[in-house]
């Protein structure tokens, strides 16, 4: 069935090409979906719940006397408040060049593809303006600058990192870092040396992976940021650049449960209602480009997790607890 100009139709089959996309956007060098992961939401605006810190870590009496009964506990849960924003973009198809590139390839699947890396892109950037950033995040430098590789220490940096964290009560699994600072690490004399003595065969190849660096640090998870993106005005050629630049390195706590669960943020996200937590895949005719109109979107917003009281202060602000920022272009 093809849209007329007064209808919009659901695009389900490019709807399954959009997932395939998502779920592989790592290999592209995106992470922001790892860091800040999805949270589906049944409303674009709405609040959520925050179990402060002195409802995880006190110390109650557990004991029940004889002939009485258990102790109770009454722990308050703070509000933490979302508001989601319209996100997304539209690509029109000129029947004609619909019926040439047709002959050629899967048209419509590359736009759709299209479609879901440009909002990939701007989501990665939006997470890594919010987690590299020393207004968000105090930063530490790192005790000798991480490109010095013949005398950089990280994994000092990175355990002074935990012990900070561990005075918030956070144990932290992931270690984002961008392109420049993964490959200071695999150079870094100390790290290969430890991962010769550990893998003896990644010393036969002289080749420092992931896995390698994620056993050195005793860290679940290692995300490297590789994504990039055009840094010219528009109309200049092409000056491709990272998204997460090349200051900065993250060790922190990353969600993979409820919303309840302490962690540097989430990605919350709601799609009108609909089942999942999948863009809306859709399309209309407009007679004026002869064409149909291709359109990917959704209601996101990118948030830290914080409570507030009644008079808009932040109470607790459990993300910024849950980050540790690493200049590594910085020495101590």
């Amino acid at each position: 069935m093809k849209p007329t100009s007064d209808t919009t139709l659901s695009r389900p089959d490019l709807g399954q090409v959009v997932y395939e996309v998502m779920e592989n956007s790592i290999t592209m060098g995106f992470i922001g979906l790892q860091v800040m992961p999805i949270f589906p939401v049944p409303e674009y605006s709405a609040t959520y719940p925050v179990i402060p810190k002195e409802s995880l870590f006190n110390i109650h009496d557990v004991k029940r006397a004889a002939n009485g009964g258990y102790g109770r506990v009454s722990e308050a849960f703070e509000e933490g408040f979302y508001k989601t924003n319209d996100n997304g973009l539209e690509y029109p198809i000129d029947d004609r060049l619909a019926k040439i590139y047709s002959t050629r390839f899967a048209y419509e699947r590359v736009v759709a593809m299209m479609l879901i890396n440009k909002i990939l892109r701007a989501h990665e950037k939006r997470v890594a303006d919010k987690i590299f950033s020393a207004t968000n995040f105090t930063a530490t430098n790192a005790d000798t600058e991480w490109s010095t590789t013949a005398s950089a220490d990280p994994v000092y940096d990175i355990e002074e990192g935990k012990d900070s964290l561990r005075a918030n009560g956070i144990d932290p699994d992931t270690l984002i870092i961008p392109y420049d600072g993964f490959k200071w690490l695999r150079q870094n004399d100390e790290i290969k040396d430890q991962v010769y003595k550990v893998f003896p065969d990644a010393a036969k190849t002289g080749r420092v992976t992931v896995d390698h660096l994620k056993t050195v640090f005793d860290v679940p998870k290692l995300l490297v940021a590789g994504a990039l993106y055009n840094s010219s005005k528009k109309g200049q050629d092409a000056s491709l650049a990272d998204i997460w630049g090349s200051t900065y390195a993250m060790l922190c706590k990353t969600a993979d449960g409820d919303i309840t669960e302490p962690s540097i943020g989430r990605t919350f996200l709601w799609n009108e209602g609909q089942s999942g937590s999948l863009p809306i895949v859709e399309e209309y005719r407009e007679e004026g480009v002869r064409g149909n109109v291709l359109r990917v979107r959704h209601d996101s917003s990118e948030s830290f997790l914080t409570s507030y009281d009644e008079d808009g202060n932040a109470k607790s602000e459990i993300s910024k607890a849950c980050g540790y920022l690493i200049d590594m272009t910085a020495s101590s």
